[in-house]
């Protein structure tokens, strides 16, 4: 006689506790997924760009140009992915697009730029890949506001890293100006001084670099590098993404199918030794 077999008797005995046992969760589940708000998901996908392009020769020096490769070997991707996941990057998106009324939130709540922004960060990931690219994935029942939104964060992130360049790049100039200035300041009229007091011009290779570097900067200033490239710009999802009817549903059929037949099987073991 085979196991089947002799479950057989078993499960006929107690095929009502197992229906009610599988099928009330299931259906519960299948009530709840239908009855949540459908979640449409959008994504780009982004590459880090060459940090050595931050180099400001690169305008001057066109050998120096030819060697850099625009996309990065990858050690710029974890910049990239703070500078995406940071405050100044995150609220610009929560003040610029309204989420503190779209995640109807009350206008009394003191605290509802930062809940609105615990709710982001929820409905908001951000992952790096195996490949060496950032994936910004935004979730939201309007389709349109998700692929907006995923596409103004690539956009902030951007400007986030021009702005610190460009940081960088005007204290460098307003130093190199000073120090431009200082060493004119010790240029006389007289080609050449000696003991009589009479000061000599600075040399003019060193002035020459000073404009060179100043020039340099200022060019970087109107232009600065890419921090990254975009491979795939968010659009619209036609296909909700969640509530994943039919994943939830069958896992709680099965999870419900595994409990009542333990407990059909099982139950009557731990009786008898009790």
């Amino acid at each position: 006689m085979s196991i089947i077999q002799e479950l057989l008797p078993t499960l006929r005995k107690h095929m009502r506790f197992l229906a009610v046992m599988v099928g009330l969760p299931t259906f519960v589940a299948l009530l709840i997924c239908l009855l949540l708000p459908k979640e449409y998901l959008s994504r780009v996908s982004v590459l880090p760009a060459n940090s050595r392009f931050s180099d400001k020769s690169r305008y001057t020096a066109e050998e120096i140009t030819e060697l850099y490769s625009v996309f990065s070997s990858g050690d710029d991707l974890d910049r990239l992915y703070a500078t995406a996941r940071s405050w100044p990057v995150m609220t610009k998106i929560i003040d610029s697009f309204g989420l503190v009324k779209h995640y109807r939130i009350r206008k009394d709540d003191e605290r509802g730029r930062e809940n609105a922004l615990k709710m982001f960060r929820k409905n908001c990931g951000i992952f790096k890949t195996e490949y060496g690219e950032m994936h910004i994935k935004v979730w939201d029942r309007n389709r349109q506001l998700a692929a907006d939104i995923a596409n103004a964060m690539v956009a902030q992130t951007e400007k986030a890293h021009q702005e610190m360049y460009r940081a960088y790049y005007a204290t460098s100039l307003q130093k190199l100006e000073r120090a431009y200035a200082a060493l004119q300041s010790t240029e006389g009229d007289v080609p050449g001084g000696d003991s009589t007091g009479l000061r000599r011009p600075p040399p003019t290779h060193q002035l020459d670099y000073y404009r060179r570097a100043m020039t340099d900067l200022r060019m970087a200033l109107l232009t600065p590098p890419p921090a990254l490239v975009v491979l795939e710009k968010a659009i619209p999802s036609v296909k909700a993404d969640k509530p994943q009817v039919l994943v939830n549903v069958l896992a709680t059929f099965l999870i419900s199918l595994f409990t009542g037949l333990a407990i059909v099987f099982l139950l009557p073991v731990f009786r008898n030794k009790a």
